[in-house]
């Protein structure tokens, strides 16, 4: 649709992964029709933030961060339907039962992953993970090495679970 007269855009600073991109020099890139035209833009830091003490470096480490940490969240879901998947099979006769594997341990996995379906019941990792990246995604921030530290020990717990139920399904699917 072609409307003239005053047509403008406001970009909300979001790097094409959802994430507040951080400072730094990027392309604009126009297209209409057959035409494109590219014009530099550079993204500054907020100066509330900059007095508060965070540095460039600071809230580009922190979008590496949350790239990384919403890479684990996405791992997470797609082994939470990996293991509801086998436990449909299992409870339908067929799967991986068939392979003279144990459901037991398939649901082992399911208890450490999902959290308890009782009111105040026990987050299981997936809530853990989603938890972290809801800490680190609000705000501008310089990103703590609590948080990081917790990255790993959950990247680590998620990869062993995922190791477990490779072995389960007989499969190894990366």
């Amino acid at each position: 649709m072609k409307a003239e007269g005053m047509n403008r855009f406001v970009w909300d600073v979001r790097h094409q992964s959802g994430l507040s991109a951080p400072p730094g020099s990027y392309q604009v890139r126009l297209r209409t029709g057959a035409a494109v035209q590219s014009q530099p833009l550079t993204v500054l830091i907020d100066p509330n933030v900059a007095a508060d003490g965070v540095t460039v470096e600071d809230l580009k480490e922190q979008f590496e961060y949350n790239l990384r940490v919403r890479q684990l969240v996405a791992d997470a879901a797609q082994m939470a339907t990996r293991v509801r998947d086998l436990q449909t099979k299992l409870a339908n006769g067929a799967g991986v039962a068939e392979k003279g594997n144990q459901p037991q341990a398939l649901d082992a996995i399911a208890a450490r992953l999902f959290t308890e379906a009782v009111r105040y019941g026990k987050p299981g990792l997936q809530a853990h993970i989603g938890y972290l990246a809801g800490m680190t995604t609000g705000a501008d921030q310089k990103i703590g090495r609590d948080a990081v530290e917790r990255y790993a020990v959950l990247r680590k717990e998620l990869d062993d679970l995922r190791a477990q139920l490779d072995r389960i399904a007989g499969t190894n699917p990366r």
